[in-house]
């Protein structure tokens, strides 16, 4: 019998990493997200869940503006005096409680006034990618890219987007530039990893998800997709027991349910003990 083998899991996009840095976060393990998703994949933003065929993303935690409200914002536009960085965490805070209209209203308007702000330009390029917007999010995030050349969430960013554009080669390269700058970057070594499977380098995916999963043990989506290169090498039981930790851990029903689905599939191909084994 054929065994059929899991979709791994993509971070189609990096914003909820990205989102988190520039809000001032530290933690780069951590994600969260919502956006456009291609069949087994996760993407990264922040809010709500968006699942579609096989499709999961990822949630840990809000992000939380401090000043919101008690600045000046009496009469007029509301945002008219405050700087790149302040609209930045408006437009975030839009996004973490479910207003992405508002948000990219904030970064238009933000964005005419600060054009050559490269975070802002990132932000919306991410965006903009979710909504499928791809000559747009591609320009933005090149900008980003050009005002910081050496920022690796904006490369990891680009990265996504060329790989919508099945422009691999770019996608690579801006992973490894990313990796070269912050190696322990997950959603850079996470989307490497993935795009490593898809080109049928396993031990650059295996040790990609392993450098995850080292990093943030918690994350489930490595220990999916670990499954899933372990299955390619031919290591069944291994495979499994990532699945079950995977459903331990994952946040989000639909993604349990892609991988229980998996584990039924797989259940009865894993070799059973022989009659009267001890």
């Amino acid at each position: 019998m054929h065994n059929k083998r899991p979709t791994p899991f993509s971070l189609v996009l990096a914003t909820g990493l990205a989102i988190l840095a520039l809000a001032g976060c530290d933690r780069q393990s951590e994600t969260a997200d919502d956006g456009n998703i291609e069949t087994g994949a996760v993407t990264a933003q922040t809010g709500a869940v968006t699942a579609q065929t096989g499709a999961v993303t990822a949630q840990t935690g809000a992000f939380s503006a401090p000043g919101i409200g008690t600045g000046p914002h009496s009469g007029g536009d509301p945002h008219a005096m405050l700087s790149a960085e302040s609209m930045a965490k408006v437009a975030l805070q839009h996004l973490d409680e479910g207003r992405p209209s508002l948000a990219m209203e904030t970064l238009d308007s933000a964005i005419q006034r600060y054009g050559n702000d490269a975070d802002l330009r990132g932000i919306r390029g991410s965006l903009l990618l979710q909504r499928g917007e791809l000559g747009a999010a591609l320009a933005d995030v090149d900008k980003a890219v050009a005002l910081k050349p050496g920022d690796p969430l904006h490369l990891t960013n680009r990265a996504q987007i060329y790989r919508a554009f099945k422009r691999d080669e770019e996608a690579l390269a801006d992973l490894n530039k990313a990796l070269e700058i912050s190696p322990d970057l997950i959603s850079a070594r996470y989307n490497r990893g993935s795009l490593a499977y898809t080109r049928g380098d396993l031990e650059t995916a295996m040790q990609d998800f392993e450098h995850c999963i080292a990093l943030d043990p918690h994350m489930a989506p490595p220990y999916f997709n670990r499954a899933a290169v372990y299955d390619a090498m031919g290591e069944r039981e291994l495979a499994i027991s990532d699945i079950e930790r995977f459903i331990q851990i994952a946040p989000s029903e639909d993604w349990k349910k892609v991988a229980e689905e998996v584990l039924a599939e797989w259940g009865g191909q894993v070799d059973e003990p022989e009659a009267g084994a001890s």
